[in-house]
């Protein structure tokens, strides 16, 4: 007498394809994700890179700002100071 299920311990070969296709997809799968994330960070370091060119045009920039307020300033005392 039999519980409903008949198990088979023989091996397939549409087992053993099936297998082989998973492990092949998951190592593709994986090398994808490293690729991936290899581009990405490559990409965040150009980003990083671009920023700080950004901030040090700025921080120039301001420096410039501030030169010529100075001498704007300068500038204005000596025209009040003449009055």
């Amino acid at each position: 007498m039999t519980n409903g299920t008949q198990l088979n311990k023989s091996l397939s070969v549409g087992h053993i394809v099936a297998t082989v296709g998973l492990i092949v997809g998951g190592f593709a799968f994986i090398y994808d994700l490293r690729e991936s994330v290899a581009i990405q960070a490559f990409q965040l370091e150009t980003v990083e890179d671009r920023l700080e060119r950004v901030v040090q045009r700025t921080d120039d920039q301001f420096g410039e700002i501030m030169d010529h307020l100075i001498r704007l300033e300068e500038k204005l005392d000596s025209m009040i100071i003449e009055d």
